[in-house]
């Protein structure tokens, strides 16, 4: 009888140990996969046989289907597949960048970089030597060095063969639009604005220099700069402004409209006051000018022969006012309030 007892009395605790065991490896397993393992919902698709594999701890790995393994370890993160090229960005577990290729997921280039952005037409633009910005190929050479740069969230890709990076000139208080070249492995241009017209072959560009219309090559339609320049919205050209005078011109540089203004503003004067018991109820009595009018290009204006057209003054003025019949004051500093006075002909007045 003890020795059946003692039989049974083993075996239960063989069972029990056994138990505990398998509840120690359940529960290690459980922990591990929620931590570590796989989050096959958030799985991306870089290719039609790559996809970037989620993990719990917000790690990635990359898979290729085809030939079923994987081609990295564990990393932060990795970026989308590029619009115009195969390579793209990956962040190692040290936070460092390299580059992998999309369609087998084979790293091409090892993480080294501080901060990279994904191949365009063959260049990627990285941050390197303690955040200088240059370009590499997908051979990893370095094609154009030492750009200057806001080490911000900015994209730094090629389309068409031209990359624009931005910086802000804190000596001049401007935003810089600096332009390079795929083809030439250089910089092209240096603008502090640059916006794309309806037509998406052309641009109006503004430097220290002036406005410039420029071509998808970043070349200058004009040989020289005008004092402004905006879109002709449904017309097939630009309206182009030097020394106050406003053409219009069509995108290969042939004059279409050789003066072009805004619009006209008749002009009046004060003669007297109504008649009133009360100066709180007298009214100003105002005579219009036949002769004289204002016209305006852009924000400025000028003296125009109201029945000729004839034009008297430049629109250099920012307003224009009659103080009587013969006498006008037009502002030349608008912040300052500060004017001038014209005679009907436009001429100065001098003190």
């Amino acid at each position: 009888m003890k020795e059946k007892f003692a039989k049974v009395l083993n075996a239960a605790w063989k069972m029990g140990v056994a138990l505990v065991g398998l509840w120690i490896v359940l529960t290690f397993y459980r922990h591990v996969n929620f931590y570590w393992g796989r989050a096959g919902w958030s799985d991306r698709t870089l290719s039609a046989d790559v996809e970037v594999r989620a993990y719990r701890n917000d790690t990635w790995r990359v898979y290729n289907k085809h030939i079923g393994r994987y081609t990295t370890k564990k990393v932060r993160w990795v970026s989308g597949t590029p619009e115009r090229d195969s390579l793209t960005v990956f962040c190692d577990m040290k936070g460092y960048r390299g580059f992998l290729n999309v369609n087998t997921g084979e790293i091409v280039i090892p993480a080294q970089y501080g901060k990279a952005w994904v191949f365009s037409e063959g260049l990627a633009a990285v941050e390197y030597d303690k955040k200088k910005l240059g370009f590499i190929n997908h051979d990893n050479e370095m094609v154009i060095e030492d750009v200057p740069h806001e080490s911000g969230f900015f994209d730094y890709v090629f389309k068409d063969g031209f990359c624009t990076v931005m910086i802000w000139d804190d000596k001049t208080d401007k935003r810089i639009y600096s332009v390079y070249s795929s083809k030439t492995l250089g910089k092209v241009g240096e603008y502090h604005c640059i916006k794309q017209l309806e037509r998406g072959n052309y641009m109006i560009a503004r430097s220290d220099e002036g406005y410039w219309l420029l071509d998808s090559e970043y070349k200058s339609v004009f040989d020289e700069p005008y004092d402004y320049m905006e879109e002709v919205y449904g017309g097939d050209g630009v309206f182009a402004t030097r020394n106050f005078v406003k053409q219009y011109l069509d995108y290969d540089g042939m004059l279409l409209e050789p003066f072009v203004i805004d619009g006209t503003e008749r002009l009046n004067y004060a003669t007297g006051l109504t008649d009133a018991s009360s100066e709180y109820d007298q009214d100003v009595v105002l005579e219009f000018e036949p002769e004289l009018v204002a016209y305006r290009v852009n924000d400025n204006y000028g003296l125009m022969n109201a029945h000729t057209g004839k034009i008297i003054t430049p629109a250099q003025y920012g307003e224009i006012y009659m103080i009587s019949k013969d006498l006008l004051r037009a502002e030349v500093n608008y912040s300052n309030n500060e004017s001038v006075l014209l005679d009907r002909n436009g001429n100065k007045v001098e003190q």
